[in-house]
């Protein structure tokens, strides 16, 4: 479990990542080409990307083990582009580079020879990771990245009108299903236990493309707190209007509906503004969308947070 202690100071700094970050998403994608988890979503970029994995990649494999630690030097948080998110960590001061690999071994991580003169502070092995990192988002980001921008972009409005209309506090406790806030404390569910206090420096949220599952943060509590967490996935690249098969299996608002669920996770009061009807309209296309089998509905504080299934997906495919 990951507890995140908060302060009012904390709360009212809360804040939300203006765009899709480009180191975090890297890093997450690395993960998805290796874990079999999210198929339907990830399932055709994955076997898409594992053949353009570039040669240079197996030395981001190597530093990023499928489970487990990952080193915090990788992830600079705030790039707008993936040369500045390099360029910022191959400014990485050379103790925080032998911390890390450290770390890294410590964890029974097998270390290769060229990572543990990185960690004894050899300039030119840092140099060839962050040749990797370019080759690797070249090959296998790149193409997508505007999409990928694009879905977050959605997401981040999202939040940002539940944070302007609600406040910190409730959307704390809507922001994840894994996620509960009990104030002062934001419980996440996290596969060690690890406390972080904030301490008045506040909270940004990134929410994440490739993030699947659990969320994460950093290692070393003196960074800057993040807290970085998967948004509602989908595979489209489309606006919430359903094309006339769809409209006519399901009826125009409630494909609507369901196209909305499919772009973005969603509460009953975002879905309903999102798709321009009545709170009791969106909550009753919800509740027979979800006893269809084509949405799940999970219970996060007061509200229940809506996303499609790989069945909805389908549907929405095939329409």
């Amino acid at each position: 479990m990951l507890e995140i202690h908060f302060t009012d100071a904390d709360l009212a700094k809360l804040t939300i990542a203006e765009d899709a970050d480009p180191m975090w998403e890297l890093l997450m994608s690395s993960y998805r080409i290796r874990r079999p988890e999210g198929e339907p979503f990830f399932g055709r970029w994955r076997r898409g990307s594992r053949s353009a994995v570039p040669e240079s990649g197996r030395l981001l494999m190597a530093a990023v083990p499928p489970y487990g630690y990952c080193p915090d030097f990788l992830t600079p948080l705030g790039a707008r582009t993936v040369g500045d998110g390099i360029a910022a960590m191959l400014e990485t001061p050379p103790q925080v580079l032998a911390a890390d690999v450290a770390e890294l071994a410590a964890q029974g991580t097998r270390v290769p020879p060229w990572l543990r003169r990185l960690g004894d502070g050899e300039p030119r092995e840092l140099r060839r990771l962050g040749t990797a990192l370019h080759d690797y988002y070249r090959q296998c980001l790149a193409p997508d990245w505007p999409a990928v921008r694009r879905t977050v972009a959605r997401d981040r409005r999202r939040l940002q009108s539940g944070l302007e209309r609600g406040g910190p506090q409730l959307l704390l406790s809507t922001l994840h299903p894994d996620i509960t806030w009990n104030p002062p404390v934001l419980h996440v569910r996290f596969p060690v236990d690890q406390t972080l206090h904030l301490a008045g420096r506040g909270l940004r949220l990134l929410p994440t493309f490739f993030a699947h599952g659990m969320p994460t943060t950093y290692k070393d509590p003196g960074l800057p707190p993040v807290l970085v967490y998967s948004i509602g996935h989908t595979t489209l690249d489309s606006d919430a209007e359903p094309g006339p098969s769809l409209a006519a299996l399901l009826g125009r608002t409630r494909a609507r509906v369901l196209m909305t669920v499919a772009i973005t996770r969603c509460n009953t009061s975002e879905l309903a503004e999102l798709t321009d009807i009545a709170l009791a309209t969106a909550s009753q296309h919800a509740s027979v969308l979800r006893a269809s089998g084509l949405i799940t509905s999970t219970r996060a504080g007061k509200s229940q947070i809506h996303e499609i299934t790989p069945l909805g997906l389908g549907v929405i495919r095939a329409g």
